[in-house]
């Protein structure tokens, strides 16, 4: 409005006087970042641990609040098998009360199948798991559920962003004693179980939204892991169903958004 103002004076031939202008709002003071030593080791043990796999798998329970507007809370369920081979093979499935999907990456492509319509689409990514993360995230507005443990580097994904860590014993989860976590950032708390035994796998992540109405919940068990172990063979290819109908890699990602859980990455708050 200020700069029409004497834009329009100047049109009309009168003079302008100089206006203040106003001083820049400060920037804003980050917030001090509280993390507990042993919390901070416990994360980075699990972290090293992972980043030093050839090879892992698992399989986790995930569940996540849906609130629908004026509508009672409601969990959802689902099971989703991940495998990773380092640095440029991961192949998941997920089925469920909002899935039932499955998706190959081979180094050169992502190929997601909708096992329910039967249709498939690939698209091309680059030559390792940390891009294509990034890419999928940046690019096709995805975020994958529990990718920052794909990561070369989890540690550097899962503290980015954290302003507070606390360690908070050994408790129970999927069965085994764990070294129990909670950490926070501007947009989310969250908590992780470590397995306390020889491999410190994670067994338990809680995300709480805490800046949305409701503060909902994503949570995943981690019911199985297996690691470093053979690889089968054509595990990372993808081959087309019968009658399956390939279709635009901008439909399917628009089908993945809709029926995708909440963004359940915890690296940068999301």
């Amino acid at each position: 409005m200020q700069r029409k103002v004497l834009m329009l004076l100047a049109a009309l031939g009168l003079p302008t006087l100089a206006v203040a202008q106003p001083a820049p709002a400060p920037s804003p003071t980050p917030l001090p970042r509280v993390v507990e030593p042993r919390a901070d080791a416990e994360l980075r043990k699990m972290s090293d641990f992972l980043s030093k796999l050839r090879a892992f798998a698992y399989e986790a329970e995930e569940t996540f609040d849906e609130i629908p507007d004026g509508e009672l809370r409601q969990q959802l369920t689902n099971l989703r098998r991940v495998a990773v081979e380092r640095p440029n093979h991961v192949a998941t499935d997920a089925t469920g009360d909002t899935l039932n999907r499955a998706a190959w990456y081979d180094g050169k492509t992502v190929t997601v199948l909708d096992k329910e319509h039967n249709t498939y689409a690939t698209a091309e990514m680059p030559a390792t798991i940390d891009a294509t993360i990034d890419l999928l995230q940046d690019e096709y507005d995805v975020v994958l559920p529990l990718s920052d443990f794909a990561y070369s580097n989890p540690y550097a994904r899962l503290s980015e962003g954290v302003t507070y860590g606390r360690y908070l014993g050994i408790h129970q989860a999927a069965s085994v004693p764990c070294h129990h976590l909670a950490f926070s950032t501007e947009t989310i708390e969250w908590q992780i179980w470590i397995d306390a035994g020889a491999q410190p796998l994670p067994r338990k992540l809680v995300i709480t939204y805490v800046n949305e109405a409701s503060e909902p919940q994503y949570t995943a068990v981690f019911r199985r892991w297996k690691v470093d172990g053979p690889v089968p063979p054509g595990l990372f290819t993808f081959e087309a169903p019968e009658g399956a109908v390939k279709i635009d890699s901008k439909a399917m990602r628009k089908r993945m958004q809709e029926t995708t859980p909440k963004p359940s990455g915890v690296g940068g708050g999301r």
